[in-house]
């Protein structure tokens, strides 16, 4: 099983890429999520300059948030500089969509965003959103790419995975997934890679999961998880009591708190990266870190790895949080 890294696209973020190659880790993911963060495209770029052998993708794209015209153009800029390297994944969109004020794209339009991509990076022809009009891209010296992209799908839900195993090259999903991950794999069938991004770090032995260093880590994937019950309330059916109950006044906090009209762009603040509002600190727990995180000793870590192989699992990407180069050792460490 490949175990990959993931990073929200920042500054620092082609040097620590270059370091998880040094450290062995297979692939580099960043995020697109453009009111967040910096462009995926230029981080990776800048990261091709500086590596050889990590593979480079990009997970996940939304379709509207770039047209698909601009989306392959991106993907043929790194395939030169990074042949055989680069990989694509495209979802229905969760902050790149919900700090706009918008939902997640329905699955026909992912469906069409996987064909056209796969089209224009082929030099095949589509027809334009817009006008209507055929298109398709015209050679021109030292603009080429460096052929086929490939093109997972993001997939949290049963019609999604469904969706992946139909018109994916592969699939992709959380770590924390409801019934557990052997259903992803049964929903996207048995021939396609399914890759599994988690934020997660190495306790020490006796370390508690709320340590210091343990939230800063993974605290911020349980804020996003709380996020995510806020954003959409049906996640809460079939939460066990304790958390649904937590997740119901985390609700009513972040309501009263944040002003309707700029909710959409308060509630994300430092997604992935940080707790910031004081209502994601309250629910970052030893409970809850174990429970979104992919946190435990390198012990416990290796045994969820070798059960995630067991379900199907190809790869795990992982972000590491707090000090990166420090946690991205420590992973390297006890997992490679």
């Amino acid at each position: 099983m490949r175990l990959s890294a993931f990073f929200a696209p920042v500054r620092d973020t082609p040097a620590h890429i270059a370091l998880a190659e040094e450290l062995g880790f297979d692939r580099a993911w960043c995020y697109d999520s453009p009111l967040l963060y910096h462009d995926p495209f230029v981080a990776l770029a800048l990261a091709a300059e500086r590596t050889s052998r990590i593979g480079l993708g990009i997970g996940v794209v939304v379709p509207r948030l770039r047209t698909p015209v601009a989306t392959a153009a991106g993907l043929r800029s790194l395939s030169a500089l990074a042949p055989g390297r680069v990989v694509v994944t495209v979802g229905a969109g969760f902050t790149g969509r919900f700090t706009l004020g918008l939902g997640p794209v329905p699955l026909a339009a992912l469906a069409h965003e996987v064909r056209d991509l796969r089209a224009l990076l082929a030099g095949d022809e589509v027809i334009h959103e817009e006008g209507g009009a055929p298109v398709r891209p015209i050679p021109v010296r030292g603009a080429e790419g460096a052929g086929q992209v490939p093109i997972y799908v993001s997939c949290r839900g049963p019609h999604a995975q469904a969706l992946a195993g139909r018109v994916g090259d592969g699939a992709m999903t959380g770590v924390f997934y409801p019934g557990g991950l052997g259903l992803v794999r049964e929903g996207v069938g048995p021939d396609i890679p399914l890759v599994v991004h988690a934020v997660g770090a190495v306790a020490e032995e006796g370390e508690p999961l709320d340590s210091p260093r343990l939230r800063a880590a993974v605290g911020p994937v349980v804020a996003v998880a709380f996020h995510a019950f806020c954003e959409q309330p049906w996640r809460l059916e079939g939460l066990d009591p304790g958390l649904r109950s937590q997740a119901e006044e985390y609700i009513r906090g972040v309501t009263a708190a944040l002003p309707a009209a700029r909710r959409h762009q308060e509630l994300h603040r430092g997604h992935l990266s940080e707790v910031v509002l004081p209502q994601d600190a309250a629910v970052v727990t030893a409970e809850t870190i174990g429970r979104f995180g992919f946190c435990g000793t390198a012990a416990d870590l290796r045994a969820r790895l070798e059960q995630m192989e067991r379900d199907g699992v190809t790869e795990l990407a992982i972000q590491p949080g707090g000090d990166i180069p420090a946690e991205l050792r420590r992973i390297a460490e006890a997992l490679r």
